[in-house]
C-alpha cells in the first residue's frame, strides 16, 4: 500500500491510511472509502463520528471492536464491523495489526432529506 497518511505515536508507526474515495458532490449517500493498516496494538476511535456511519471490512489481520460500555468483539479476516452514528467505539488491532477498509456513509436522517437522484437504478 502506498500510504498517502501515516501516523506516529511515540516514534513508531501507528496508522497508515490512503483515501480510495471521497464524496464530491451533494447527493452521494457514500461519504468515504479508505484503506487503513494498523500497527500491532495501536487503535482508532470513537467511530461513529463527524455525521457519518461506518462499515470496516477487515482485510488482513486481526483485533477487537470495543463499544463504549466496554464491551468487547473479537475482528478477524473477512469480519465487518458496523458502526452507527455517534457510536463511540474504538477499533484495536491485534498482536500482527490490522488492514481494513471502511465504507463511510450518511446517516438515513440526512439521506432521507436529500433530493432524488435521477437517473434512479431500477
Amino acid at each position: 500500500m502506498d500510504e498517502s497518511t501515516r501516523t506516529f505515536r511515540d516514534g513508531a508507526a501507528h496508522t497508515a491510511s490512503r483515501s480510495l474515495a471521497r464524496r464530491g458532490f451533494f447527493f452521494s449517500e457514500t461519504e468515504a472509502v479508505d484503506h487503513l493498516r494498523l500497527a500491532p496494538g495501536a487503535e482508532i476511535g470513537p467511530r461513529g463520528r463527524a455525521g457519518t456511519e461506518e462499515i470496516w471490512f477487515v482485510a488482513d489481520g486481526g483485533g477487537h471492536l470495543v463499544d463504549v460500555d466496554g464491551t468487547t468483539g473479537a475482528l478477524r479476516r473477512g469480519a465487518l464491523a458496523v458502526c452507527s452514528l455517534n457510536s463511540g467505539a474504538v477499533l484495536r488491532a491485534g498482536a500482527d495489526g490490522m488492514r481494513l477498509v471502511l465504507v463511510a456513509v450518511a446517516p438515513r436522517h440526512l439521506t432521507a432529506a436529500m433530493p432524488p437522484r435521477l437517473p434512479v437504478a431500477s
